[in-house]
């Protein structure tokens, strides 16, 4: 996995997969998700997340701390949601964490049935701080 540059961060995909589509008029199958469901949704990754938080031995002994944001998105030809890293801490051991943290709480978290086949997109921010954990 490359780190992202302070300068411009890169989108490192976590799990390969097609991307987003742009609905066209023949395509009934696009939907785009109920802002409310989604909300539900990103409240439950997140707190399932917070579970799964690993604050390592190296991170803690060096004393890294930072935010890593991630893009969690789905759509029709992407059903299980995919996590993109768009914003490193500048560690890269604390962005391994932050996405291990969500790949476990996506695999955790069913995704609601009313949101399954529809195009989503959101972001979930993860904070290292030796003062909070």
């Amino acid at each position: 996995m490359r780190a992202a540059t302070p300068e411009a961060p890169s989108i490192v995909e976590l799990r390969p997969g097609p991307a987003l589509h742009a609905a066209t008029a023949s395509d009934e199958r696009h939907e785009i998700a109920d802002p409310e469901d989604l909300r539900h949704y990103r409240f439950a990754l997140a707190v399932a997340a917070r579970r799964f938080k690993r604050y390592s031995a190296l991170a803690r002994e060096h004393g890294w701390q930072g935010r890593v944001d991630i893009v969690v998105s789905a759509g029709f030809a992407t059903p299980l949601p995919m996590l993109s890293l768009v914003k490193s801490s500048g560690q890269p051991a604390l962005d391994e964490e932050a996405l291990t943290m969500l790949e476990r709480a996506s695999a955790a978290t069913e995704m609601p049935g009313n949101l399954k086949g529809k195009d989503f997109r959101f972001v979930l921010s993860m904070e290292f701080s030796l003062a909070n954990d």
